[in-house]
């Protein structure tokens, strides 16, 4: 039985655990487009060439027919059926490497969610609103989670007027959008018996934050994180984001933002305040993605 690998000291990037735990479903979703470099890809064409069999002035007594439209010289028809075969037999390989490339790279994102959801790896990524504080990922939310390995493609998306149209640039190799609509960069994943820097936990009910400093004058105090500040704000998201990966989130928003309010009073008085109001108006979105990706 072939040992699971384990990750190096820092880690592996999404990419780098998916290429170490199905290497060959990696190897398969990265067949290249370019004719020349699918050629050379193990598999594809078969050795030798029949070509390479032919003496070189055969070669070009056929070359010169073919490109005159005259037909193949008298005793060289059997050695150019089987060139013939042979090149229809490789653009046939490649056409199916080209499809077991498409099924591999729609089946990656979920195997490795469901690996990194069986307790044997960590991972954590960073919020681009606060790259100074690393999140820890909850394994119950790889089950709904969006995994970007290096291949997805822009976005297009058609706009209300007529011949309007805009694109959305695909998402950053190696990131994690979660439930709830929460996207954490530069993911790493570590083994789980690892020791690691303390981080924001965000799988827990009430996740351990940092206290604010205790000037008055930190960019922290007194914000609530809502004018693009992050604070409060992103507990917020975090507890929501880890409410609807575990279907605790309430379908009516109005109740799940009070919740939310009440939870950040309880579990974070240290914390500025936000209101329902407030909370639903920025939450609206992710909440009604996260309701729809709930299992049916």
């Amino acid at each position: 039985m072939t040992a699971t690998p384990e990750p190096p000291a820092e880690g592996w990037t999404l990419p780098e655990a998916a290429a170490a735990l199905f290497p060959d479903a990696w190897s398969a979703a990265w067949f290249p487009d370019d004719v020349t470099a699918a050629r050379a890809r193990p598999g594809i064409e078969r050795a030798p060439s029949p070509w390479s069999q032919v003496p070189l002035d055969m070669v070009a007594s056929v070359t010169r027919a073919v490109m005159a439209g005259s037909a193949v010289p008298a005793g060289l028809e059997t050695v150019v059926e089987a060139c013939r075969s042979y090149e229809a037999e490789t653009k046939q390989r490649i056409a199916a490497a080209l499809v077991h490339r498409a099924e591999q790279r729609a089946a990656l994102p979920g195997l490795l969610s469901a690996r990194l959801a069986g307790g044997a790896f960590t991972a954590r990524g960073v919020s681009p609103r606060d790259p100074l504080r690393p999140v820890d990922i909850p394994a119950l939310a790889w089950g709904a989670a969006e995994i970007a390995l290096g291949w997805e493609e822009t976005t297009w998306q058609r706009g209300s007027k007529p011949h309007s149209s805009h694109s959305s640039p695909p998402p950053a190799p190696g990131s994690v959008t979660l439930p709830g609509g929460v996207t954490l960069l530069g993911v790493r994943v570590f083994a789980a018996n690892r020791t690691i820097a303390p981080t924001v936990e965000a799988p827990r009910a009430a996740p351990e934050m940092p206290a604010p400093p205790a000037d008055s004058t930190s960019a922290l105090s007194g914000r609530s994180g809502f004018a693009g500040r992050p604070s409060s704000q992103q507990l917020i998201e975090l507890e929501h984001a880890r409410r609807l990966a575990a279907g605790e989130a309430e379908d009516k928003i109005t109740i799940e933002a009070q919740y939310l309010s009440t939870w950040l009073a309880r579990a974070h008085p240290e914390w500025p305040k936000a209101s329902a109001k407030t909370i639903a108006n920025n939450i609206g979105a992710a909440h009604r993605r996260g309701l729809k990706s709930r299992p049916k």
